[in-house]
Parts: C-alpha cells; structure tokens; sequence
C-alpha cells in the first residue's frame, strides 16, 4: 500500500511540473497585448518602417479577450507638433464598407429589406444592362462585389466636388452596361458601397451617416465616430517630403470609405465583432450575418475575392480559417483591420499618408499576439518610390528645359553660319517631328497610364492629382512643355533654313 502511495504522489508532482510547465509555454507562445506593445524588437521594426516610408503619424490598437492597448508614433499635424493619440480623428478608408455592409443587414434585421431583393425594388430609376440586355443585380451582388459594375470606370466619373451627395453619385450607375453579368464573378466595386449608402438612406428614412451613427456607432460606444467630422492632417508624398493635402472628396462616397474614427473608438469596435459587448439583439445579429459565409452568395465563376485564400463577404475579407480583415486607402491614409474570433485577438492600425508602415504594423503585431513571431521584410511604399522617380526626372527635364531655351534664343544667329540643302532640312524635319510628336502624346498620357499602373484605368490629370500622384503629374508637364519646345526649334529650323536657302 506505501508502495502504491509513493507512486501515486510522484505522479501527482510529475503532472504538476508538466502541467506548470506547459501553462508557461503557452504564455509564451501567444502573448498578452502590452508585452507586445513594449516589445523593443517589435517597436524596433515598426519605427524602421517609419523611418523608410517617412510616416507622419500612426496608432495602433490591440484587443485581446478583454485586454486593450495602444501605441502612437509622430504627428496628427507636423507644423503644430500635434502628436497622434488614440484620440486622434482619422479617416479610414476602405474599411468603412464594414460599417455599410452592416447598416444594410441591420436594415434586414427590421425586416425593412432582404439582401437578395433586387436593387430596383428600392431605387425606382434604377436600370443597368449586360449585352445590351436588362440586367437584375440583387443588394447582396453589391455586398459581395460581384454586381458586374465596372470599378475604375465608374470610380473616374467621381466629382471632385464635396456637396456631391449619395443620390449623385449613385446615379453614375444609371443606365450602366455592366463588365459582368451580375453574379458572375468578383471584382472588387467601391461605387457599389456608394449605392448601398443610398439605398440606406432610401429605405431608413433618414441620411446614411445619421443612420450609421444612430444605430450602430452610438450602441457601441463610438461616440467620436462618424463622417464629415474635423480628422488629423493628411499628407502625400512631393518631390521626396511630405506634403499637407486636404482629400477634396465628395460627400457622396463616404460609404465606400470615409468613416472618421478613433483609435479608442475601434477598440469597441473590435470587441464588437468579436461579442465582446453586450448590445441590442438586432446589432448583435447584424454583426453576425456580416460574418456569415452564404455558399449561394458565391460568384458563379468560383472566384471568391482578389485573395487566394479568402472570401469576400459583407465588408469583409474572410479567410478559410475564419480571420476576417480589410484594408484601407484614401489619398492621405491608409488603415487596416484584423480580427481572428476563434482567438478574441484584433489589431487596427492607421497612419496619415498612403505609407504602408500601417500593414507592417498590423501584420507584426497581431502574429506577435497570435504566436507567429515573424517580420515581413520592410520595402518602400509604391506612392513614395514613384515621388522619388519622378522628383528625379522632373529636376533633369527642367535642367534640359532651361538649356533648350537657350538655344532657340541663339538658333538663328547660329544657323546662319551654316547652310545645308533644303532637302536635307525637309528630311531632318520630318524625321524629328516623328520621333517627338508620338514623344509629346505619351508624356500627355502619363497620368492616365500612372492612374492605370495604380489599378484606375481613366483616371486623368484631376483624379491622379487628388490620389497623390502630383509629383508624376508635374514631371507629366514638364516632358510636355521639353517636348514641344524641341518640335519648335525643329520647325524653326526648317523655315530660317529654308529662307536663307
């Protein structure tokens, strides 16, 4: 019996230790919110990437299962040294369609609407065709991305005017011929968000930012939230410095992406998706349907979003393992959202530029809170190595701007010292002006092939300017005005060679 005893107390403190030793490992391996934050190795390499992409200001967010922390770097405004707290109003971008997707289900939940009505059954003018035939897109076509509605075509018909409403803009897809038949496969649609703010405010009553605020910011606890409100200062990317820019949008495309928020305020938000907060039943079922993958709701073509390995449901990217996130980008910021349910773990992050430091600091901190200790290699952000190109051409052409001036001042006295055969000159002529005029067409085109290149094919002189590519578009003007003075000089040429033959 003592033997028997014995054995059972050495197998008690054996599965002790192992039990103690195991908890140990498992704190380790999936770390708690301020030890992340205060790590050095991860604040480390956030700060690098500051550093390389020049980012003015960022904050970021951590939830863990009721654990809440914040971080901030730089400015909210760089003249004033205003620092960015978790206080600071920022825009953010594109992960405002959560905030729409969720207005049209809380919508669904009143039993004022169902996802798979037809657009036209609550916006009367409503008609869109595919081949030259009627077409039928349903609410969840526009939910989901797959409405057949063509984006950067639609996107380059924005007004730059800020009265713009959602009904105006809303209106560009009248009379659309759709690039797909509705259903049929994904392509990612910010017009289509524009739409659904509409259809809100038609079916509601009331304005969608009204309705957004009333019945879904203020159960939450956003009360900071909203749209049109005063936000940090924006910058973009000029002649290699940071520029202030003031986004001219319309008020018409705040569904698609200019929801105004705090970093304190996105805590709340996080916990919500997560159900974390104890909210009315119809935002809690809301919240839900909008993480509800629908097989029925799946494009018929099998394309499910623009990622391989996820879907795209409701405003939000939704991965085979059940992690939901979106992005963000307008032309003075960027944001990002993550949020892993299984795991009560999230991670919002957002800086005042188009720099990309925000993704390096969303994907670092929540692998860190995960447990997947692993840092992406840091590179500069597009915008910034397309200011820095095209700072560099802009300085080279002015310089040979200036010497071609010089020389058109000087062209006559220097010519009439030589002489040539008027054929020759006719043959010089000609072969210039066929070298430099396709030259003149394609610096003209440059900032529709830049607004290509950023996936917005039509965007021209204006909406690439809006987006921060002012430094292509100053580059664009200066290879203009060298390219048409060289096809001066050359037909000057020709005719003071020509009189003195």
């Amino acid at each position: 019996m003592k033997l028997i005893l014995k054995m059972l107390q050495k197998a008690v403190i054996v599965v002790t230790v192992l039990s103690l030793t195991i908890g140990t490992s498992v704190t380790a391996y999936a770390a708690d919110v301020d030890s992340v934050l205060n790590d050095a190795e991860w604040t480390s390499y956030v700060e690098r990437s500051i550093e390389i992409d020049k980012t003015p200001g960022l904050s970021v967010v951590a939830v863990k299962g009721s654990d809440v922390g914040f971080k901030t770097w730089g400015y909210a405004n760089i003249k004033d040294k205003t620092p960015m707290t978790e206080d600071t109003l920022v825009h953010i971008g594109s992960c405002s369609k959560a905030f729409t997707a969720l207005a049209v289900l809380l919508l669904q939940e009143e039993g004022k609407l169902s996802i798979d009505d037809s657009v036209s059954e609550y916006i009367p003018w409503w008609h869109v065709t595919y081949k030259g035939k009627d077409a039928d897109i349903k609410i969840w076509h526009l939910l989901n991305h797959c409405s057949g509605i063509p984006n950067a075509a639609t996107m380059a018909e924005y007004p730059i005017r800020t009265d713009a409403d959602e009904e105006e803009i809303a209106h560009i897809a009248e009379n659309l011929e759709l690039k797909y038949a509705p259903g049929e496969t994904f392509e990612y649609c910010n017009l289509g968000y524009c739409i659904l703010a509409y259809l809100v405010e038609t079916v509601s009553g009331i304005s969608f930012d009204e309705y957004v605020v009333k019945e879904i910011m203020q159960p939450i606890g956003m009360t900071h939230s909203g749209y049109d409100l005063p936000v940090a200062q924006g910058y973009l990317y000029f002649w290699n410095t940071l520029k202030p820019y003031n986004d001219p949008h319309a008020k018409g495309i705040e569904g698609e992406g200019y929801a105004v928020t705090t970093a304190s305020d996105m805590a709340l938000w996080l916990k919500a998706q997560m159900g974390k907060l104890d909210l009315p039943d119809k935002l809690a079922n809301a919240i839900a349907a909008s993480h509800e993958i629908i097989e029925a709701h799946y494009p018929s073509d099998g394309i499910r979003s623009d990622s391989s390995d996820s879907s795209y449901f409701n405003g939000w990217y939704i991965s085979d393992d059940g992690i939901i996130e979106h992005g963000g980008w307008n032309p003075t910021y960027k944001a990002q959202v993550i949020i892993d349910p299984a795991k009560e773990t999230a991670v919002f992050t957002d800086c005042n530029s188009t720099a990309n430091t925000q993704w390096y600091a969303m994907r670092s901190c929540f692998g860190k809170l995960t447990g997947h200790n692993e840092y992406t290699e840091i590179v500069k952000c597009d915008m910034l190595i397309i200011d820095i190109i095209a700072s560099v051409i802009s300085i080279a052409v002015s310089l040979i701007i200036l010497f071609v001036l010089i020389m058109l001042l000087t062209q006559k006295k220097r010519l009439m010292k030589k002489t040539s055969s008027p054929k020759k000159e006719k043959a010089l002529l000609c072969a210039r002006l066929v070298l430099l005029i396709p030259l003149l067409s394609l610096s003209v085109s440059l900032p529709y092939i830049l607004g290509a290149v950023m996936g917005y094919p039509g965007f021209g002189y204006q909406k690439v300017w809006a987006w921060g590519g002012q430094s292509a578009v100053v580059m664009g003007l200066f290879l203009d005005v060298l390219f048409i003075l060289l096809i001066i000089t050359s037909i000057k040429r020709y005719i003071i060679k020509r009189r003195n033959s």
